[in-house]
């Protein structure tokens, strides 16, 4: 008797064992169906008016719109690819952060999210491919991307602007600031800036349209920079290039002008031409004096054009 109950008792433990595991089976197929489908966001959390905010994605599109309210609002999508969204708010720091899942940093974990944060935050934000936007932040901005565009639109203050191969297009709104842009092979288009730019890039293209220029100092290694621009009376600029073009549109310049360049060839559209620095070997020099002379030009090259025409 005793025999047959501990016979009975062993199979029916197997029988359960044999039940569990299956359901742990169908559990793990529910979460693997869950994880394949896009999860959609729709999150809020208070945020000081003048906070900081820290958004932090890999792949997708992240749009930044400043607004009235004290809080961080974030919607979009998710794709499999993300394990989780972290939105999390300490003093007066708000961090958004998209983790991917492990295996999926070379594709997939696509992050696709508007966020909307109080208009005079100080905002920082990167990508790796992910496209980046901000519009209507009007406080301190750092926007970085490896390879996604970066646009935006700027009010003064301090504003810097990374990438590597993407492109960069942002928009002032004619109030002094100091820009910071900084690419490697991407372009970098800036209209309506106003006060003091640095500028820099290896092969990529600079195209900058400012105003009121107190201080700018740019340089590339082959990529070609257009500088567009108003001066104020003692402005110093300084560009500098190795085998890239460097054109220059100046309007109310008041500067003494100093251009040198190894071997490439140097126009100027309003001043003297310029003159060699050796009689038998390469090397040639601009110099004049726009106005009072209170401002200070200075353009050098390697092998690359110069251009120049003041107003």
């Amino acid at each position: 008797m005793k025999r047959a109950f501990a016979t009975l008792l062993a199979c029916t433990l197997v029988a359960a064992s044999a039940l569990a595991h299956d359901d742990d089976d169908d559990r793990d197929r529910d979460r693997d169906r869950d994880d394949d489908r896009e999860r959609t966001i729709d999150r809020r959390l208070p945020a000081d008016a003048n906070g900081e905010v820290v958004v932090s994605n890999v792949a997708g599109s992240i749009r930044i719109e400043g607004w009235d309210r004290k809080e961080v609002h974030v919607t979009g999508t998710l794709d499999s690819g993300v394990k989780e969204l972290v939105f999390e708010s300490s003093g007066k720091r708000t961090l958004v952060k998209v983790e991917t899942r492990r295996g999926y940093h070379r594709g997939g974990g696509d992050a696709d999210l508007r966020i909307r944060v109080p208009k005079n935050s100080k905002l920082s934000a990167n990508t790796v491919s992910a496209d980046l936007s901000a519009e209507g932040v009007t406080g301190q901005l750092d926007l970085q991307s490896v390879s996604g565009s970066v646009t935006g639109d700027f009010s003064g203050g301090e504003t810097e602007a990374k990438s590597v191969s993407g492109d960069i297009t942002l928009s002032g709104d004619g109030k002094p600031g100091r820009l910071v842009l900084t690419t490697v092979s991407g372009t970098a288009r800036v209209t309506r800036a106003s006060g003091e730019v640095n500028a820099s890039t290896v092969s990529g293209e600079i195209d900058l349209q400012m105003s009121k220029v107190t201080r700018a100092r740019m340089n590339t290694t082959s990529g070609d920079l257009h500088f567009n621009a108003s001066l104020t009376p003692n402005a110093k600029i300084q560009a500098e290039t190795i085998s890239g073009q460097l054109k220059l549109d100046l309007k109310d310049t008041d500067a003494q002008i100093d251009i040198e360049s190894f071997s490439g060839d140097i126009d100027s559209c309003t001043g003297p031409d310029a003159k060699r620095t050796q009689k038998y070997g390469p090397g040639s020099e601009l110099r004049f004096t726009e106005g009072k002379g209170t401002g200070h030009i200075e353009l050098q090259s390697l092998s690359g054009e110069i251009s120049i025409c003041t107003r």
